[in-house]
């Protein structure tokens, strides 16, 4: 075999791999998608990383909440606008549970129109320390507004 179809091949194995159950739909409010996955467990996925300071003239803010109901432990993130809110293109939530799951929604801007404030979607959390991170993105350039652990536990 030709090294030029045999690094096909390998790529080709390589994508086979990697793609089962990464994508199956979940719902919730406000949202224009949603995917799901594993996180294996590893624990730098609870770890959160450093946030990104939008430029003063793009500046926006989002908020996170979570339900206080064991039963529904829901996170929420919503859209709470600022200057740059014309600008925004999409938020795109992330949040990493405790039991390793992964779920990604996003909030695209409307056709003609803009992201308004109180837009939101919401994730279903864990009763234990869950991940979340919120990515904005601006004029085609995306910054990490918000990467958190909200621990169910630490909450009145």
């Amino acid at each position: 075999m030709a090294p030029k179809h045999a690094s096909i091949l390998i790529l080709l194995l390589f994508a086979l791999a990697l793609g089962p159950g990464c994508a199956s739909s979940s719902g919730g409010g406000g949202t224009s998608g949603g995917t799901q996955g594993s996180a294996g467990g590893q624990a730098s996925q609870i770890s959160p990383g450093p946030v990104v300071t939008v430029p003063e003239i793009y500046m926006v803010e989002v908020q996170e909440n979570r339900n206080h109901n064991p039963i529904h432990p829901d996170i929420t993130v919503a859209f709470r606008g600022g200057k740059g809110q014309i600008f925004v293109q999409k938020i795109v939530g992330t949040v990493v549970r405790s039991d390793g799951q992964v779920i990604t929604k996003e909030l695209d801007r409307p056709e003609n129109g803009q992201l308004s404030v109180g837009d939101s979607m919401t994730f279903q959390g864990t009763t234990g320390v869950d991940r979340v991170i919120v990515v904005v993105t601006i004029l085609g350039k995306d910054y990490k507004v918000l990467d958190m652990q909200d621990d169910y536990n630490s909450h009145p």
